[in-house]
């Protein structure tokens, strides 16, 4: 006899239930509830535009009398954009003044280094939480929180550089430009936070474990880079003409947390990675110790069987 339909129905509906809560997505959907990794990637990307953004335009200060330099330019060339988005993104960081005093620069770059180096204790916490990690506070992790920074400050100029360059390869021919730049972007990212999340772990994680969140985190982050190139020039042209230059900040705002949000969503699907790898060798030691077990018993039933036959009856 068949059973009901709904019943049926519903068995089935629990079958698929349990099959998502075991898969990979459905473990880091709880996990990112769990660890509340929408609030740290909010606050990872306010400390991007409070203190990443100053670092950025402390220095292209130092460039911003070379032609075709500049942290206005910069940053539009980083989101790809062109035209009147592009005027509007260089009109908001190109209002300095025409000279600056080496003092005032370096205390610039000074405030600017310091203050980077929280968004480095952001992220620390956020990837100690993700790979299940005490949180370390010591004035090694400070020191290693500013050690950071320089690297940061690499890591944004070979982005820029790469941009460039791939500008100048793209007009040269057509197509080759925007390939060049999709791989370059990643390797960069992908190397990045290869060393980032082994430095602000503290060591705590091999670099075997972190290679596929790193992976992870440069494609994410490339093809956000590469979505915001087609939507974001139509997004700053709206904003501008209906808010003026606020409308242009609270777009580039709204990407750089749909940035920060990828890069903990690459670095989690790392960690769920490693964790499914762990599990499995566990399961497969547990097994061979259960097979080893097992034939050791196997061998002494033998030897008591052999010790428990009866002795042969004596003649006559």
């Amino acid at each position: 006899m068949s059973l009901p339909v709904p019943r049926r129905t519903a068995r089935f509906v629990v079958r698929v239930r349990v099959r998502w809560e075991r898969s990979l997505p459905g473990v880091g959907v709880r996990r990112v509830r769990e660890l509340s990794l929408d609030t740290h990637a909010l606050a990872f990307g306010a400390q991007q535009l409070l203190c990443t953004a100053p670092l950025v335009v402390a220095v292209g200060a130092m460039f911003r009398h070379r032609p075709g330099h500049g942290t206005g330019i910069a940053i539009a060339r980083f989101f790809g954009l062109e035209g009147e988005s592009a005027r509007a993104v260089e009109g908001l960081f190109g209002r300095t003044s025409p000279s600056i005093g080496f003092w005032a620069l370096l205390l610039s770059l000074v405030t600017a280094v310091v203050f980077a180096a929280g968004v480095g204790a952001v992220q620390q916490r956020a990837f100690e939480l993700i790979w299940d990690l005490p949180t370390v506070r010591s004035v090694r992790t400070s020191v290693q929180q500013l050690a950071w920074v320089p690297v940061l400050t690499l890591f944004v100029l070979a982005l820029l550089v790469s941009s460039r360059l791939t500008a100048r390869l793209d007009a040269q021919s057509d197509g080759l430009g925007d390939a060049a730049m999709i791989v370059s972007r990643v390797v960069v990212v992908t190397l990045f936070y290869w060393w980032s999340q082994r430095l602000l772990l503290a060591r705590r994680v091999p670099w075997r474990d972190l290679l596929p969140g790193s992976i992870a985190i440069g494609v994410l982050t490339t093809g956000t880079l590469e979505v915001a190139h087609l939507i974001m020039p139509e997004q700053i042209t709206w904003q501008l003409h209906a808010y003026g230059p606020v409308g242009v900040v609270f777009v580039l705002s709204v990407w750089i947390v749909g940035v920060s949000t990828f890069i903990y969503a690459g670095a989690l699907f790392g960690a769920l990675l490693a964790e499914r790898r762990r599990e499995r060798a566990t399961a497969v030691l547990e097994a061979e110790v259960s097979v080893t077990e097992f034939d050791d018993l196997d061998d002494l039933d033998d030897v008591d069987g052999l010790g428990g036959l009866p002795a042969p009856a004596a003649a006559g």
